[in-house]
C-alpha cells in the first residue's frame, strides 16, 4: 500500500520501503541527547587499542573463514565469488585494507547497503510489517573482520573489557549459556524463598538509533587511540542504502545514525555502547544478550519486588534517554518467578508513569519461560513445530536417499528438539516425555522402521549416539524409575 493505493510496481514498492526504513528511525532520533558526551582521552599507562596493518596471509585466512553466501551486494559480488578467486584478490584487498588503516578512512564505496524487506506478520500490504535485512559489500567484511579480531584481542587482554553479563557476540558465549546462567541464578534465589521479579526490556530499533558521537565517546573509555577513533568514525558516517524488490532497486538514501546492520563490527560496537548499562541498575542484577536485556531482583514478596523494579527502571529510563535509545513500553514486560501459586492480582511495575504488562510466560532468547519454570508451554511449542516437520518427513521419506534423509533429520528435526536443551530438560519427566516420543518417531522414520522397532538399534546402525552429545542428551531423558546405568542412558 503506497499513498493509500495498492500497487504491484516493484520500483514504487522499493521506494516506499526505503523511505519507511529511513523515516521510522529519524522519528526516534529527532532530539538527540548529549548527556553522555565527554572528552576523548587516552590512558598511556594502560594498553591502547591501535588498528594495525594486516598481512596477505591474514587476509587469506579471513576470506576462507567467511560464510558461503550467494546474496549479491551492490556490486553483484558475493562471498562465494570472493573465495573462488581469492588467489587473485588477496593482494589488492590487503593493499586497500592497509591503506584504509593507515589513513584512518573507511572507503566510501564500501558503505552502500542493499536492503531486502522480509515479511514478519500481520497485513502484507503494510510496510511496517516488514523488517530490513542488509547486504553489505562483501569485501568490506574482510576489513571489518580484521579490525574486529584486533579489537576483541584488545578487550581480552586489557582492563577495558566487556561486562561479564554480556553474552551476545562473544567467544564461548551463546543464547544457551545466557539462558542457563539466568535460570540457574533465578532457581537458586527461589530456593532461598520469596519471589524473583524480572523486567524484560524491549528497545525500539536499538541498532539503528545508536548515536555516533556518544559511541565514539564510549569507545574512548576503552582506551582507543585517536587514529583508531578516526577510523571508527569514518566507518560509521556517510552510509547509504537502497531497497531491492524483484531485482529492481530504489534510489539510495543516506542515514547518519546507527551501526550497520549485517556487519561484523556492528554487533560488537553495540555491545560496547550498552556496556555501562549495569552500572545504573543498583540493587538489581542485569543480564544482556546484545539488545535483549533482563533486569531482575530477589524479594520477599511480589509487592516488594515490584517496588524495587519500579525504582530501578527510573535509572534505566534516564540512561536510555542519555544514550539515545528508546524503550518500547508496550512490549517491555514484567514477570514474577515463584514456587507458590500465582495470585489473582499482580502488583504493578511502572516505567515513566506507564504500567508494564505482567505476564505468566515470556519468550526469552527462543525459550518460553513461565513463572513456575515448568517449561510446559515451551515443550508444547517444540512438539507442535517438530510434529509438523516430522509429518513432512514421513510423507517424503521414500523419495529421499539415506544421506538426504539424515540431512533432513539433522536440520529440520534435531535443532528444534535440542535448542538450549540444557536449560529446560530439568523439567519433570511427564513434561519431557512427549519430546522423547517425537525423537524416537523421527529416528524410525529416518530408518523407515515400524513403531515396534526399538530406536536404540537405529542409533547403533547410523552411529548417531557416538556422533555427538545431542543424541546422548536426548537419550538421557528417561523415567526416574528406570535404572541409570551408562548403557541405559546412552541408548534408551
Amino acid at each position: 500500500m503506497v499513498n493509500n493505493n495498492l500497487t504491484q510496481d516493484a520500483v514504487e514498492i522499493a521506494i516506499a520501503f526505503n523511505s519507511y526504513f529511513i523515516d521510522s528511525v529519524k522519528v526516534l532520533t529527532q532530539n538527540p541527547s548529549t548527556g553522555l558526551l565527554g572528552s576523548v582521552l587516552v590512558n598511556d599507562a594502560q594498553p591502547v587499542f591501535i588498528i594495525r596493518e594486516v598481512s596477505e596471509s591474514k587476509v587469506n585466512k579471513v576470506i576462507s573463514s567467511l560464510k558461503n553466501s550467494k546474496s549479491k551486494d551492490v556490486f553483484g559480488l558475493d562471498s562465494t565469488f570472493l573465495k573462488n578467486y581469492k588467489e587473485s584478490l588477496i593482494g589488492p584487498i590487503t593493499k586497500v585494507t592497509n591503506t584504509s588503516i593507515g589513513l584512518g578512512v573507511f572507503p566510501r564505496v564500501w558503505k552502500s547497503a542493499i536492503i531486502t524487506a522480509i515479511f514478519k506478520s500481520g497485513d502484507p500490504a503494510d510496510v511496517s510489517n516488514y523488517r530490513p535485512i542488509s547486504i553489505l559489500p562483501v569485501v568490506s567484511k574482510v576489513v571489518e573482520k580484521c579490525v574486529a579480531e584486533q579489537l576483541i584481542s584488545h578487550l581480552n587482554n586489557s582492563p577495558f573489557t566487556l561486562h561479564s553479563m554480556q553474552f551476545g557476540f562473544r567467544a564461548k558465549h551463546s543464547t544457551e549459556t545466557a539462558n542457563c546462567f539466568l535460570l540457574e541464578n533465578v532457581k537458586s534465589k527461589m530456593d532461598k524463598g520469596g519471589v524473583v521479579g524480572a523486567v524484560f526490556l524491549d528497545l525500539r530499533k536499538a541498532f539503528d538509533t545508536v548515536n555516533h558521537e556518544i559511541l565514539i565517546t564510549k569507545l574512548s573509555k576503552f582506551n582507543f587511540s585517536p587514529d583508531a577513533l578516526r577510523w571508527m568514525k569514518s566507518y560509521l558516517e556517510g552510509r547509504t542504502q537502497c531497497v531491492r524488490v524483484s531485482n529492481e532497486l530504489s534510489p539510495t538514501l543516506s542515514y547518519d545514525v546507527g551501526v550497520p546492520q549485517g556487519s561484523i563490527l556492528g554487533p560488537l560496537l553495540f555491545s560496547l555502547y550498552i556496556n555501562d548499562l549495569p552500572s545504573v541498575c543498583t540493587g538489581s542484577e542485569v543480564q544482556m544478550y546484545a539488545d535483549d536485556t533482563v533486569i531482575y531482583v530477589h524479594a520477599k514478596s511480589k509487592q516488594q519486588a515490584a517496588q524495587e523494579l519500579t525504582t530501578v527502571m527510573v535509572q534505566v529510563t534516564k540512561w536510555l534517554s542519555d544514550s539515545c535509545l528508546h524503550l518500547n513500553v508496550k512490549k517491555t514486560v514484567c514477570m514474577f518467578f515463584t514456587k507458590r501459586a500465582t495470585d489473582a492480582t499482580e502488583p504493578d511495575v511502572y516505567v515513566s508513569g506507564e504500567k508494564l504488562q505482567v505476564v505468566s510466560d515470556f519468550k526469552y532468547l527462543g525459550i518460553i519461560l513461565d513463572s513456575n519454570l515448568s517449561f510446559k508451554k515451551h515443550v508444547k511449542k517444540v512438539i507442535q513445530i517438530t510434529k509438523f516437520n516430522l509429518a513432512n518427513f514421513r510423507f517424503i521419506r521414500n523419495c529421499l536417499t539415506t544421506e538426504v534423509a539424515r540431512l533432513y533429520f539433522k536440520s529440520m528435526i534435531l535443532p528444534h528438539l535440542t535448542y538450549c536443551l540444557t536449560s529446560w530438560t530439568q523439567a519433570c519427566y511427564t513434561t519431557l516425555k512427549p519430546i522423547q516420543s517425537v525423537y524416537k518417531q523421527a529416528l524410525k522414520v529416518l530408518d523407515r522402521k515400524p513403531n515396534s522397532h526399538h530406536h536404540c538399534y537405529i542409533l547403533r546402525k547410523h552411529e548417531l549416539g557416538k556422533s555427538g552429545a545431542i543424541h546422548r542428551r536426548m537419550s538421557c531423558i528417561q523415567d526416574p524409575k528406570w535404572p541409570s546405568s551408562p548403557s541405559t542412558q546412552y541408548f534408551c
